[in-house]
């Protein structure tokens, strides 16, 4: 199954006057579109069903392509 690479990004927020980090992730493709700045350390490949259901190219607001998977049930 293919993967698709997608980055954490900030554009510009006229609200606070500088650059904000996004609360989606997106493909560069998606972030150029946008105007906004790839954050290159933060590439993570994802299956691509986890894009396009809003924006094209996009994750959903608040997105975590790292969950927890476990449940820790002791102290160590």
């Amino acid at each position: 199954m293919s993967k698709v690479t997608i980055y954490q990004f900030t554009k510009y927020d006229i609200s606070v006057d500088g650059n904000t980090k996004s609360r989606r992730w997106a493909t560069r493709e998606a972030i150029e579109r946008v105007g906004g700045n790839v954050l290159e350390d933060t590439a993570t490949e994802v299956d691509p069903s986890v894009l396009g259901k809003e924006i094209d190219g996009m994750s959903e607001r608040n997105f975590d392509p790292h969950p927890r998977t476990a449940f820790q049930a002791q102290v160590i």
